[in-house]
C-alpha cells in the first residue's frame, strides 16, 4: 500500500507515462492506468529490443544461453519483487493497475539500461 502512494505521487509529480497531455492522463484512474500501461509497454519493447542486439552480438552458444538464463531470472524476479511491492491485483482495488505498471517500468528501465552497457562497452572489451 505504502509503495501505491509512493507511486501515484511520483506519476502525479513527473507526469509519467505522457507524453502529449492530449490524453489527458491525469484525469481519472482509469486514464492514468492507461497512460502507465503504455509507458510500460514501450519500454519493454525497448527492452526486447535491446535484448536482441545484445543476443544477436554474443558469438557463442554458451553465452547467448547465459544470457537467456538471465533475462529469464531477471523476469521472475522483476515479477517476484513488483508482486511483493504492489501486491496482488485482488488487493490492489483501482489503483492496482497504474502501480503495477510503474514498478514493471522502474524494473524494466533498470534492465534496458543495463543491456545498453554492454552495448557501450564493446569497444572495451564485453562479454562475447
Amino acid at each position: 500500500m505504502r509503495y501505491m502512494m509512493i507511486a501515484v505521487g511520483m506519476f502525479m509529480a513527473l507526469g509519467i507515462g505522457c507524453s502529449a497531455q492530449a490524453e489527458d492522463c491525469d484525469s481519472t484512474q482509469a486514464a492514468m492506468n492507461q497512460c502507465a500501461s503504455k509507458q510500460y509497454k514501450a519500454l519493454d519493447d525497448e527492452l526486447n529490443t535491446q535484448y536482441k542486439a545484445q543476443m544477436n552480438y554474443l558469438t557463442t552458444p554458451a553465452r547467448k544461453k547465459a544470457l537467456q538464463e538471465a533475462q529469464k531470472k531477471w523476469i521472475a524476479f522483476r515479477d517476484a519483487d513488483c508482486q511483493y511491492q504492489v501486491g496482488k491485483r485482488e488487493d490492489g482495488g483501482s489503483l492496482w493497475p497504474l502501480s503495477q505498471a510503474q514498478c514493471l517500468t522502474e524494473h524494466t528501465k533498470v534492465r534496458v539500461d543495463q543491456l545498453k552497457a554492454y552495448t557501450a562497452c564493446r569497444q572495451e572489451g564485453c562479454p562475447r
